[in-house]
Formats: C-alpha cells, structure tokens, sequence
C-alpha cells in the first residue's frame, strides 16, 4: 500500500492545561488500540474538543456524564481514505448534528472536556494498513506532537503514515 499523509491540529482551541500521560503508560494497555494507544491530554472541565483530523463517524455514544458512566461520550472516526482512525473520549456536549457517517472537518466541535478529576481528553490514533474496517490496526504513538501543538494551538502538521506498520513521519 502507498503512504498518505493527513492533516492534524491539535484537539482544543485554547484551555490545554498538561500532557497526563501518553500510549503504553499507566492504565493504557493492551488488548485494545485505543487503550493501548490512548493520550490523555489535561484540559478544564467544559474545554471544547475538536477534531484533529477530517474524516467521518463509524461509531458514537452520546453519554452524558450524569448516565453514571464515568467515560462520558465516546466517538470513533476513520479517515476518508479508511486508512488511519480515531478515538475520542472523556467528552460532553456532543453537537446533535453528529452521528454516524457524519463528515468532520479539521477544527470541528466534538464536544466539550466532561469535568472529572482530572479534567482530560483521551485521544487514540490508529492506522490501519490495508484499510478500515478489516485492515490491521496498528496503534501510533503522537503523544508528543499533541503536548508540542499545546503550544500553539493554531498549528496544523501534515503526519504521513507509511502503511507499513512503521511510525508515522510528522512535517
């Protein structure tokens, strides 16, 4: 398969408090890619998420935090290429407009970071070699991109990822 690459930004406008932990760490593990491959990026209860990547919706749980599921919404995205996805999770407020197959643009409201202790988005990224939804997933490691992007927030990278089963390059 040919490499690609996509466009990312970071995940909020403003608000981005600290890194709390990126893949392989703490509780971020294994079996599951977007466990394993999960960064927890620090924002105040009620910060607005966006989409890092543009890509369409394959899966989404509007939870709101108050249903006792301490998780709140959960949304899985692929890119338009069905190359390389995405986890978000620890989210609130998710627009009524979202829902499966719909299309997210780079800078799209997600919702907003749901107000636990500690306040975090958690964000997986995977590729998918071959190609959603039987490709092989494999989980990448951009935990160090996004705590760079925190920086400033109007940043937007261009991540090329080899479909090989290599790290992905960042420009």
């Amino acid at each position: 398969m040919a490499a690609f690459a996509i466009s990312m930004s970071g995940p909020f406008p403003s608000g981005f408090t600290s890194g709390i932990g990126g893949p392989n760490t703490g509780d971020h593990q294994g079996p599951h890619w977007y466990n394993q491959f999960g960064m927890d990026l620090g924002a105040v209860g009620g910060t607005v998420v966006r989409a890092t990547f543009e890509g369409h919706i394959t899966k989404i749980e509007k939870r709101p935090p108050s249903s006792g599921k301490e998780y709140g919404a959960k949304i899985f995205m692929r890119s338009p290429n069905e190359m390389m996805g995405g986890f978000y999770t620890h989210i609130a407020d998710v627009p009524d407009e979202l829902d499966v197959d719909s299309t997210v643009r780079v800078g799209d409201t997600l919702g907003t970071v749901i107000d636990r202790t500690p306040a975090h988005l958690h964000l997986a990224l995977v590729e998918i070699i071959g190609g959603g939804p039987g490709g092989k997933y494999i989980g990448v490691n951009l935990y160090s991109l996004f705590l760079d992007m925190a920086k400033d927030t109007s940043q937007v990278k261009s991540v090329t990822f080899n479909q090989d089963g290599s790290p992905p390059s960042v420009a």
